[in-house]
């Protein structure tokens, strides 16, 4: 430090102002001694403030006695030009000695005071001294300003680490509650699922017993039957999000662009007929790159986009731009919808993935986006939503290529029959149990019943039957150990299994092994009599 210091005092830059040249010269002089070589005087006082400004002195020596302006008024103008944290020193010269003198000059912001006459080494110590009092506060001050700099940047770092804790944190809490949610979903969907079927069960059978002439009675039948349908809907949606991502799901190379296409056609009645009956133009912006094909399940991805584009056109009651975007991005592709609409707040738009959460009252039963959320997530994708009040929103689902999978299982030869078959029906519930087999007699089959699988094959070891209506789960036995058992007595046995846990199970179009067809609980008697011809055909 005391080399830097010295290279300093070497280097500064001295401004004189006094009107006489002796004494000017004299000081001069006395710093040349000191090896001071940056000197400029100034001997009209009226010149000074310019050239203060010009040579920007690191240290003035100011007289005090000069005509036209005398020292003090020239400290004041200097003063008034140096900002607070400079730390410009200025020595005042004058041969006044009275202590008034000396007290006004350092109030008006005078560094030291020297009398004439005074001794050169006197004025280079005191030099010296001032000097380096501003070296170490520079010094301080590049310090203090360099350690801001670290404080802000290890802020900033901070405040990224801990934005990135919150989002982890978020997304913890998010991955907690979907697992929860998860393991709720999956009892819940199978007991409403046996619910359904059982009061759909009953309606078919009301709908055919009903007199033909009882019109009110069968309008009030088919209402029934539309409602259930609607439940039975809304209840599947769940499978999209809680049916985790599966080694054998059927995920094939898929056209994009097709996909995007086809959501953006399906979903064109609702943003472009249903919205200018209400008032409300909607403007489509459609801009589709060609894709390279990406592994995926087109159906699910279809469904996903034409959930999007509906919840985009509701959020815009007033009209608006609706955009759809296809592109490539690094590592597979990018999709995204957005509108002009009202847009969300952050408490909304944090929570609108989550299932069973809405914003739309009783219109909204808060499980599209949660679909599409659950497909998303079980292609490898990501899904990000941006959005603010009176300015739209934005989803955007992000696609890896590295999502490649297995393709699923031919379906088997069926076995070829032309007679009323005699069909073992193995349910645990009591009620759909007898259900189901007045609505396969009602088509003109034998059926023998079993409440569970130990009991099914006890039957089926006793007489023959023609096909295995199964359930999926069952006590002591489930449907895929009876079904395992059976084949292992007659191999070629029709089987149809139904689950009511929906597609959580099994993918689309995938069963378990050995089993013909499956169905997802509820199931129409017209879906079940179809089934039943196709595996008997």
């Amino acid at each position: 430090m005391i080399a830097a210091f010295e290279n300093y005092l070497k280097s500064a830059r001295f401004l004189i102002i006094d009107d006489e040249p002796v004494s000017a010269s004299a000081v001069e002089i006395s710093l040349a001694a000191a090896g001071q070589e940056e000197v400029r005087i100034v001997s009209d006082p009226r010149e000074a403030l310019q050239a203060f400004r010009d040579y920007q002195p690191d240290i003035v020596v100011l007289d005090i006695s000069m005509p036209l302006m005398n020292g003090f008024e020239v400290l004041d103008q200097l003063r008034a030009q140096i900002p607070p944290d400079e730390q410009l020193p200025v020595i005042v010269i004058t041969a006044d000695s009275l202590e008034s003198t000396r007290r006004r000059a350092l109030t008006l912001g005078a560094s030291d005071f020297l009398t004439k006459p005074f001794g050169s080494t006197e004025l280079r110590l005191r030099v010296r001294n001032l000097l380096l009092t501003r070296f170490l506060y520079r010094g301080m001050r590049e310090q203090n300003r360099r350690l801001d700099e670290r404080v802000t940047e290890r802020t900033q770092e901070l405040e990224t680490a801990l934005d990135e804790l919150r989002q982890t944190q978020r997304q913890a809490i998010r991955e907690q509650r979907l697992h929860a949610f998860n393991e709720m979903a999956g009892g819940v969907v199978h007991d409403f699922n046996n619910i359904l079927m059982i009061l759909m069960s009953l309606t078919d059978l009301m709908s055919r017993e009903v007199p033909r002439e009882e019109a009110g009675l069968l309008g009030n039948v088919a209402t029934m039957q539309a409602v259930l349908q609607e439940a039975a809907q809304m209840v599947a949606r769940l499978h999209y999000f809680c049916r985790p991502r599966h080694d054998d799901d059927h995920f094939m190379p898929t056209d994009l662009k097709k996909v995007v296409e086809e959501a953006v056609q399906l979903a064109k009645p609702r943003w472009q007929n249903t919205a200018l009956a209400q008032g409300a133009e909607i403007r489509p912006c459609i801009q589709l790159e060609r894709v390279e094909p990406l592994p995926c399940n087109a159906s699910e991805m279809r469904e996903a986009l034409f959930h999007l584009i509906l919840n985009a056109v509701d959020a815009m009651p007033r009209g608006g731009t609706l955009s759809v975007a296809l592109r490539n991005a690094e590592g597979g592709a990018e999709i995204s919808v957005s509108d002009t609409g009202i847009g969300m707040t952050e408490e909304v738009r944090a929570r609108c993935l989550d299932p069973f959460y809405s914003n739309k009252g009783e219109t909204g039963a808060g499980l599209g986006l949660a679909m599409v959320h659950g497909i998303v997530r079980r292609h490898g994708g990501e899904i990000e939503v941006t959005s603010r009040p009176g300015e739209g929103a934005m989803f955007r689902i992000l696609l890896p290529r590295n999502n490649g999978t297995a393709q699923a299982a031919r379906p088997r030869h069926a076995l070829v029959m032309s007679r009323r078959l005699r069909i073992l029906l193995a349910e645990d519930d009591d009620r759909l149990r007898q259900l189901i087999a007045l609505q396969m007699e009602s088509m003109g089959h034998i059926v023998e019943t079993a409440a569970d699988g130990n009991q099914a094959l006890a039957k089926f070891h006793e007489a023959p039957f023609d096909l295995i209506l199964t359930d999926l789960s069952m006590p002591q036995l489930n449907g895929i150990a009876l079904v395992e058992a059976a084949r292992q007595i007659i191999a070629e046995i029709p089987v149809i299994m139904l689950t009511g846990f929906g597609a959580m199970l099994l993918p689309e179009g995938e069963r378990p092994p050995g089993v013909d067809i499956l169905l997802s609980k509820p199931v129409t008697r017209e879906n079940l009599a179809a089934a039943i011809a196709q595996v008997a055909a």
